[in-house]
């Protein structure tokens, strides 16, 4: 308790509740001095907010349009149509909705004109092959392609997403236990610059818990629909949330420890500076000779496969765990 008016939040790490002014002040000074404290951004950068319409994406938007001119920064928002029906639309309407509000400009790129299909198309294609790739890796991997093409194309300088600690650490315990240090390695606060084609990414709500984010959107009156996604069925983040979930409510504090861990590893074990190397299919910025992404489009699309192959010669699907 601070003033004694009605509580709002119960901050559980904190064991004390908040009303909702000084709930608000403490989460909008806490994402402020995270973006300065790890100088996530510099005077004159041009940001790009990746929006998908939920909660943490918008969230991220309004704030930093809010602190935009503290910062020094122009802040602008992209969006990824992947095509699911009867969920995508919903989300970019509310993002439309407080884009006006803000009077900020976004940017919307489609599978559809990216790739040639959307993800219900790909879904369908992945379904007569047994789910061997799953729904999210494909649209993961296609999401990001996207959102780096259009933050490059609009001159952005860095590309901050909506993850919170929630995503973080749920992160780290899937990279955990498919043994991918390098997963771990790369996950932080920031990422490195590597190579002028792909743009840095920022993620100012890195240190706060999903239950806060909500919120704050709801004292706010940041309006996002309640509709999920079809394929989350699919993700192997399910059984993981729920999992760190249970714990922290009986251990509050767990994430925070989880997060602790994973920034010890981090420092700890020091990824190794590369060269940025580059897809030999599209030239976009890839740790392989093939980057997922053309990977991933030969798999699905025949047409594209032709092309592959006719710079690299015949794809061994089997190599990748795609057969």
């Amino acid at each position: 308790m601070v003033c004694g008016k009605r509580a709002s939040v119960f901050v559980s790490y904190l064991g004390d509740y908040l009303c909702a002014e000084h709930f608000v002040e403490y989460f909008e000074r806490r994402v402020f001095e995270a973006v300065s404290h790890f100088r996530l951004v510099r005077e004159g950068d041009r940001v790009a907010v990746a929006v998908s319409g939920g909660k943490d994406s918008l969230t991220t938007l309004y704030l930093l349009s809010k602190f935009s001119g503290r910062l020094g920064v122009e802040v602008f928002g992209i969006a990824v149509d992947e095509g699911i029906a009867g969920y995508r639309e919903h989300k970019l309407d509310a993002l439309r909705r407080l884009a006006d509000e803000l009077g900020v400009e976004v940017f919307v790129g489609s599978f559809k004109s990216y790739f040639g299909f959307t993800l219900d198309e790909a879904v369908n294609v992945l379904r007569e092959r047994g789910y061997v790739v799953k729904p999210c890796s494909v649209c993961g991997v296609f999401r990001r392609y996207v959102m780096n093409a259009i933050a490059r194309e609009r001159g952005a300088s860095r590309l901050a997403t909506g993850h919170n600690l929630d995503d973080e650490v749920q992160v780290f315990v899937m990279n955990a236990l498919k043994s991918h240090v390098d997963g771990i390695l790369r996950e932080g606060i920031v990422s490195e610059e590597v190579g002028a084609l792909l743009v840095p990414r920022i993620k100012p709500l890195y240190f706060i818990p999903e239950k806060e984010v909500l919120a704050y959107t709801l004292i706010k009156g940041i309006y996002t629909p309640f509709v999920e996604c079809p394929y989350i069925v699919y993700a192997m983040r399910r059984p993981v949330r729920r999992w760190v979930n249970e714990v922290e409510d009986e251990d509050p504090g767990f994430k925070y420890r989880l997060l602790a861990s994973k920034e010890l590893a981090r420092k700890k074990i020091k990824a190794p500076r590369k060269q940025p190397t580059y897809c030999r299919v599209c030239g976009e910025p890839s740790a392989n000779p093939v980057c997922k992404t053309c990977l991933y489009r030969a798999y699905l699309d025949e047409n594209y496969r032709l092309v592959v192959e006719k710079k690299i010669g015949s794809i061994n699907f089997a190599r990748y765990g795609l057969e």
